[in-house]
């Protein structure tokens, strides 16, 4: 029985991360799209654009892509790049929440919102760490 509760998280592992990969990858190219419209916008308007989403974005992606590889070979190195998105994610939180108290213009404000998608991938993210530990600690991951 035991047996099997360790194949099927295995498995678990594989598959998911096949799906953190693909995820890994479109939200590569959100971030060169956003990176590209900060640009654009930045030389047509002469002002300096705030593109510290569009870098937490690619950074995320990246590190989403990393982990995704790590989980569908079931590393325990996978724990390295997880570990990092949590902090990277955790990070931007912060930041972004002295933005928020900082802000003296609604616009300002409203650009210091955290969205809800950004909020639920942070849970999925410590979700998997958490078990991705747990792995490490059953052998799962090699």
């Amino acid at each position: 029985m035991a047996d099997i509760l360790i194949l099927l998280l295995e498995w678990f592992f594989r598959i998911f991360g096949i799906f953190w990969i693909v995820g890994g990858l479109i939200a590569f190219k959100m971030a060169q799209e956003a990176n590209f419209i900060d640009s654009a916008i930045e030389s047509l308007t002469q002002e300096k654009e705030d593109k510290l989403v569009s870098q937490f974005l690619l950074i995320s992606s990246l590190l989403t892509l990393l982990s995704g590889i790590g989980l569908a070979i079931a590393s325990r190195l996978v724990i390295f790049p997880l570990s990092l998105l949590v902090a990277v994610q955790v990070f931007y939180f912060t930041i972004q929440r002295q933005r928020f108290i900082s802000a003296n213009t609604e616009e300002l404000r409203e650009q210091a919102q955290i969205s809800p998608k950004t909020k639920n991938a942070f849970i999925v993210s410590l979700i998997v760490t958490a078990i991705a530990f747990v792995g490490i600690w059953l052998s799962v991951l090699q």
